[in-house]
């Protein structure tokens, strides 16, 4: 449908996933329980559709005064008395039979007040069938032949008492064009708003449950389920480039990893607390500081100042970067975390920002909070990636494996390692009464992989580094390459001599 036959309602997020607008003249049935917004929502449709697109409104109150209202209105900026004194918004405060009555008159004075203000959008608030005499179904059809002959795009609010899924379907919902349905979802002691589009007549929109806020002195903010695809361009993204390597920052790790990763490429970095994950992330990020890259840490995990502290611990001011402008640390608080606002919001700063890089510290935390068994936390991990990939970032995902000591899985119940390009695995090895770092490249897509386990080490002031094989100079521990079972819950030490000494014996043999 042309974009000119649609109207727009103005409310961030909700125009998209309606894809663009709900076409002119369709009568729009808002239904929901009590407290989930209905009357928000009308309201705004009328404020946006007055300041934004020049199209004067009407607005029918039953229970709620017009004081109440235009008190509630302001607290979201909206100032309805200005509106009305300059002749381009009229609020009417009537009983339901009243209004019932003068909907069904061919010569309305409601309907010609409309026509005298020139009114293009009417919201009715708090709507009930009890009010009409003649039957339900008759009625809303009376009802809306009423409003729609004066050319008028109505939004009707209808009070629920009973959840959908439990309720038939009622006669308004054949007549009506387009239905939106408000609910609000207990998440064990919170709660999140959702919106569903029904249907609507003459157009293509976005299905399924989308949430959505209420903000003072916003308004509405509508997210679209994390699961819904965003395009061809960002589905069929990929990692591209096969000669481009991006630095890992991490002295002795590009060696390991075929001279950094792909750009666009999605590296997963697993492994216990305190083994030095996010260590890894921040002089990843700092590399491309250095190389005048722009990078984001999303993190769940701490706030900025305690990234900044801790970036100063090895060596790196990220305040100075971050007042360049060549890095961004962006926190929220995980303990009531919505997902698909969530995702809205690094889609903003992925989309304004322009990243190169890219630190998510960590999934973990998105698992303790989303759940992993179900498919949530996949799709949720499918979206950042592909995001990633169409921006061509260059993304690191922290994510801690709560064993230590040997690992019978890399990612437990998440099941998302088939998704990354390179898997690191980070592990403590004790030897002797000590534990030292040990690494390994589990995965490269598309690069050859020698997942020999290297020893690392973190230096205050310095960062961590990937110590070379053998360690050079004298020093009191042995090497990593004196050790058999380096991952495992018993290394053990082995004679080199002795295996060479094996090694040939077996060759004569074969001889």
């Amino acid at each position: 449908m042309a974009e000119r036959d649609l109207i727009k309602t103005g409310i961030k997020g909700l125009d998209e996933i309606l894809l663009g607008g709900i076409p002119r003249g369709n009568l729009i049935l808002v239904q929901g329980a009590a407290g989930t917004g209905k009357t928000t929502l009308g309201l705004e449709f009328i404020y946006r559709g007055i300041t934004e697109f020049d199209e004067p409104g009407m607005i029918i109150l039953f229970e709620v005064s017009p004081d109440k209202l235009v008190r509630d209105a302001a607290s979201f900026g909206w100032d309805l008395r200005e509106l009305e004194q300059q002749g381009r918004l009229k609020i009417v405060f009537t009983t339901r039979q009243v209004f019932a009555q003068e909907i069904q008159q061919a010569d309305s004075l409601l309907l010609s007040e409309a026509a005298e203000l020139g009114a293009r959008r009417i919201f009715v608030d708090g709507l009930r069938w009890s009010s009409f005499d003649n039957g339900r179904g008759e009625a809303f059809h009376v009802l809306a032949e009423g409003l729609q002959r004066e050319g008028l795009t109505a939004l009707l609010a209808l009070d629920v008492f009973e959840r959908r899924e439990s309720a038939p379907s009622q006669p308004e919902e054949f007549i009506a064009d387009t239905i939106l349905e408000l609910g609000i979802e207990r998440i064990q002691r919170s709660v999140q708003r959702s919106i569903e589009i029904m249907k609507s007549r003459g157009q293509e929109f976005e299905m399924g449950i989308h949430s959505f806020r209420i903000f003072d002195g916003k308004g509405m903010e509508v997210y679209r389920r994390v699961q819904m695809p965003r395009g061809l361009e960002r589905e069929h993204a990929a990692a591209y480039n096969p000669t481009t390597r991006v630095s890992t920052g991490i002295p002795g790790l590009d060696e390991c990893v075929n001279g950094g990763y792909f750009v666009g490429s999605t590296t997963l970095v697993v492994g216990i607390s305190g083994v030095g994950k996010s260590v890894m992330g921040l002089q990843y990020l700092a590399e491309g500081a250095r190389r005048n890259e722009r990078g984001v840490m999303i993190s769940l995990d701490e706030p900025p100042a305690q990234i900044v502290r801790n970036a100063k611990s090895i060596g790196i001011d990220l305040e100075a970067e971050i007042e360049q402008g060549t890095i961004r640390l962006w926190f929220e608080p995980p303990q009531e975390i919505e997902i698909d606002r969530h995702f809205s919001q690094i889609e903003d700063i992925v989309r304004t920002f322009r990243p190169q890089r890219a630190v998510i510290d960590s999934l973990s935390t998105y698992g303790s909070n989303i759940g992993t068994a179900g498919r949530d936390y996949r799709d949720f991990f499918h979206a950042l990636v592909v995001l990633m990939k169409q921006y061509q970032v260059t993304a690191v995902y922290n994510h801690e494996n709560p064993e230590m000591l040997g690992m019978s899985s890399m990612m437990g119940a998440s099941a998302v390692s088939s998704l990354v390009d390179n898997i690191i695995l980070m592990n403590w090895v004790e030897l002797g009464d000590t534990f030292r770092h040990g690494l390994t490249i589990a995965k490269m897509r598309s690069n050859p992989t020698n997942r020999t386990t290297h020893e690392c080490e973190v230096i205050n002031g310095q960062g961590m580094r990937v110590l070379p094989r053998p360690i050079a100079g004298a020093l009191p521990l042995r090497p990593f390459a004196s050790y058999l079972g380096l991952i495992s819950r018993a290394p053990e030490r082995h004679n080199p001599s002795a295996l060479g000494v094996a090694a040939a014996s077996e060759g004569n043999e074969s001889r």
